[in-house]
């Protein structure tokens, strides 16, 4: 079953990659990177638990939301193929940061109305709980966000075709990014010029008002929501 064989992959994916992280971070390497955290709140059992608690929840929605979609009754509507030769190499590989900046598009838009009061107390203030978050924070969210993280995704494969590798391409590139926003550890200081980075989404867990991008800072430029990196 789609649903079972989805879940089980990135449950899986989310414990190595996002528990790894963690693990080296914050217990096997502690010393060698402890000039790199961000913030110096300690990370309570009870915090963790939660993460996971509601990171499993959004994974489950997740894969219930792609095995859906990929279904008979809707799949004929869904423009992923898996032939090479119906759209030319170069659309596979630029159909990739398409996809980014588009996802990058909404999420700015979508996390902004979750921080209007009535919807983050409602909603949002669920991810937040994670005032200094961590790798196991990366899909920690309230049933409606995490249906709202993934619902935009529908309509762009009824309109672009995309290669079924360059859809897998970009989940693993916007789930690596999910992680290192929730790192709690600033390892890329070089890119934090035009990227969103391990810090400023920490900042953003701690001050709530500015840092909504996903990916990259250009929606918090142009709207003047980018607030200090640390």
């Amino acid at each position: 079953m789609l649903l079972t064989k989805l879940f089980l992959f990135q449950t899986i994916r989310y414990f190595i990659i996002g528990g790894g992280a963690f693990l080296i971070l914050n217990k096997w390497a502690r010393v060698r990177f402890q000039k790199y955290r961000i913030q110096e709140t300690p990370v309570s059992q009870k915090q963790l638990s939660t993460e996971i608690k509601y990171s499993l929840i959004t994974l489950l929605m997740f894969s219930a939301f792609f095995s859906t979609i990929f279904s008979p009754p809707i799949s004929p509507y869904i423009k992923v193929y898996a032939e090479s030769n119906i759209y030319p190499l170069w659309w596979s590989i630029i159909s990739v940061p398409i996809l980014v900046i588009l996802h990058d598009t909404f999420f700015y838009w979508m996390h902004r109305t979750l921080h209007h009061k009535f919807f983050y107390n409602k909603f949002h203030r669920t991810h937040h709980l994670s005032t200094n978050p961590t790798p196991f924070a990366s899909f920690s969210f309230h049933p409606v966000e995490a249906l709202l993280e993934t619902i935009w995704i529908l309509p762009v494969l009824m309109i672009i075709p995309i290669h079924k590798y360059s859809l897998i391409t970009f989940a693993f590139i916007s789930f690596l990014n999910n992680i290192k926003g929730h790192l709690g550890f600033e390892l890329s200081s070089g890119s934090r010029r035009y990227l969103n980075s391990s810090t400023h989404h920490s900042m953003h867990h701690r001050l709530f008002k500015s840092n909504y991008g996903l990916y990259f800072l250009f929606w918090d430029r142009i709207c003047k929501t980018e607030g200090p990196p640390a």
